[in-house]
């Protein structure tokens, strides 16, 4: 299976972290209140030690400028993880590169459901993944909504 996925824009695309880029996708900067809603990087790439979760760097170009994860748990793939570094945000760097995870999970067996969650204080992440066609089923734990991919 190729880690590179992208799309034919090109110019981004979703690649598996590996023992060569891993430090760099450390070096990514959020704004101080982004902080607060996410786990930071490092955590999540210990985490895919231990869990079925994969870790991957958003690339513009050859620059690592975001990182994207997601977990396979019982048939439920969770988007785990979405962020650009403050200096590439709102450019729709994220969203094209959502765009390309989600078209990789739609094509894998293992994923029969795709869902995400985040803090309800997040409103941004409400927004941004109900515009990519998530709608929200519940409330999950630890003050979280979840959303399903429609």
């Amino acid at each position: 299976m190729e880690n590179r996925f992208s799309t034919s824009r090109d110019e981004v695309s979703v690649r598996l972290l590996t023992r060569y880029n891993w430090e760099e996708a450390t070096q990514l900067r959020l704004y101080d209140y982004q902080e607060d809603y996410l786990p930071g990087v490092l955590h999540t790439i210990a985490q895919s030690k231990y869990e079925n979760v994969f870790p991957h760097g958003i690339f513009l170009e050859e620059r690592m400028v975001g990182f994207i994860a997601y977990g396979e748990f019982s048939g439920v793939c969770w988007v785990s993880r979405v962020l650009v570094d403050r200096d590439f945000q709102n450019q729709g760097i994220g969203r094209e590169a959502l765009s390309i995870l989600l078209g990789r999970l739609h094509k894998d067996p293992k994923c029969r459901e795709i869902r995400t969650s985040f803090a309800k204080q997040n409103a941004l992440a409400e927004y941004f993944f109900g515009s990519m066609g998530f709608e929200k089923i519940g409330d999950g734990l630890d003050d979280e909504i979840v959303m399903v991919l429609r």
